[in-house]
């Protein structure tokens, strides 16, 4: 693979691995889980089960983004650090 390829996707991977540990550890595991506690606490629907599925959630957030983040980097890294073809 030549040296440009490999690195515009080390790059696409790295940029991947970002978007996605902040949509799915920030988005969908923290902000929408902090939306369903006030959302249920203010209708007032907010039972026992919720609250501690959705506490859960928001303390395993960043563990979640953050491991999508590092597995997307080693992999970039790994594309990145392959040796040169003979072509």
């Amino acid at each position: 693979m030549k040296k440009n390829a490999k690195r515009a996707l080390a790059v696409l991977f790295s940029i991947l691995g970002t978007v996605l540990g902040l949509y799915i550890g920030g988005y969908v595991l923290f902000v929408r889980s902090v939306y369903w506690l006030v959302t249920g606490f203010t209708a007032g629907t907010l039972s026992a089960g919720m609250l501690l599925v959705n506490v859960i959630k928001i303390f395993i957030a960043s563990t979640v983004g953050g491991a999508i983040w590092c597995l997307c980097d080693i992999i970039a890294s790994h594309i990145k650090g392959l040796p040169e073809d003979d072509d």
